[in-house]
């Protein structure tokens, strides 16, 4: 899988390269791209960098932690937290009420068809479900973006194709790390009730029992979570993709509980960083320039000069509003 993931990004590179490359002179490719979001509102985006998806990462973890510090962010903290908090008791009935959308036809058992002996294609609907999250599928909306923006000479959709795996590298790194620190078991491995938490666990260790330490939080969550909040994000136009998005992070959710992946607690932290991360990315990409509905003079209208010549040829000077 590794091997995998280093070849899309070789493969996104050389696209996004070509998707660069918007004219056959230098000269012709415009700085920026303006897009007029709504009357009061325009973004801006600059000419995309090559390996802009990697190099912008560790600048990514500044800004995380800037923006865990402010204030105004301290009731997202606290509202994960009492969320964490209110369905930690509740974790075992959750499981066995998720269990209700086996009569859909979900099962338990993911099944998979492995495509050249290295991508996992789901071939039944819960493995459907839960690859929801897998990063495959955003990949895949982030190969459309790139395609899409290459043929259209549009940075706004070569922005958000970046920014999508941008959020990915980001989370890899940041949901593995805290899987080791907060060492929650899954429901599949769980040796009591809810699970038990035991952090720090050696690497070897680790990777031989991934499921005694991986539960919390759920990167499966806040990798879609970034992905739909990239999207969002870049194209606020478009009013269904929060409504679509949360709800398939809604099933993605059932189902991985249905098939004992991840406890309903572990979910508040991972939409949380998926969010963060999906945010932090797009708005280090994205110009806003606001632009007022009336005239900079205050007044709420501009007055024009009119001079005319009337239908009896006298000369008449007036002055005209315009509201």
């Amino acid at each position: 899988m590794v091997k995998f993931y280093l070849f899309i990004l070789i493969v996104f590179s050389s696209a996004f390269a070509n998707g660069q490359d918007l004219d056959s002179t230098e000269n012709k490719k415009p700085a920026t791209q303006t897009y007029q979001i709504s009357d009061e509102l325009q973004y801006v985006y600059p000419r995309p960098k090559l390996f802009g998806f990697i190099t912008n990462i560790p600048k990514n973890y500044v800004n995380l932690g800037k923006e865990t510090v402010k204030k105004e962010n301290f009731k997202w903290l606290g509202l994960t937290a009492a969320a964490t908090l209110i369905l930690l008791p509740a974790d075992e009935s959750l499981l066995d009420a998720t269990t209700n959308i086996r009569s859909l036809g979900v099962t338990r058992k993911h099944e998979y068809h492995i495509l050249g002996g290295k991508v996992d294609v789901p071939t039944n609907l819960s493995a459907g479900m839960y690859h929801l999250g897998h990063g495959n599928t955003s990949l895949l909306i982030s190969g459309g973006f790139l395609l899409t923006g290459a043929i259209n000479k549009d940075y706004r959709a070569i922005h958000t194709s970046s920014e999508i795996l941008e959020g990915i590298l980001t989370l890899g790194v940041l949901t593995q790390g805290l899987k080791r620190v907060i060492g929650r078991e899954s429901p599949e491995a769980a040796t009591q009730p809810r699970g038990k938490w035991h952090g720090f666990p050696g690497w070897n260790e680790y990777m031989q029992h991934t499921a005694s330490y991986d539960a919390m939080p759920s990167g499966h969550v806040a990798t879609l979570t970034s992905t739909v909040t990239v999207l969002a994000k870049n194209y606020p136009e478009v009013k269904w993709i929060r409504p679509v998005g949360y709800t398939l992070i809604g099933v993605l959710g059932l189902e991985m509980m249905n098939s004992r992946v991840h406890w309903g607690s572990d979910y508040p932290f991972g939409f949380l960083i998926g969010y963060a991360v999906g945010t932090v990315v797009a708005n280090s990409k994205i110009t806003k320039v606001k632009a007022d509905k009336f005239s900079k003079d205050g007044f709420g209208f501009t007055p024009n000069l009119i001079i005319r010549r009337s239908y009896y040829g006298d000369n008449l000077i007036g002055v005209g509003f315009t509201f």
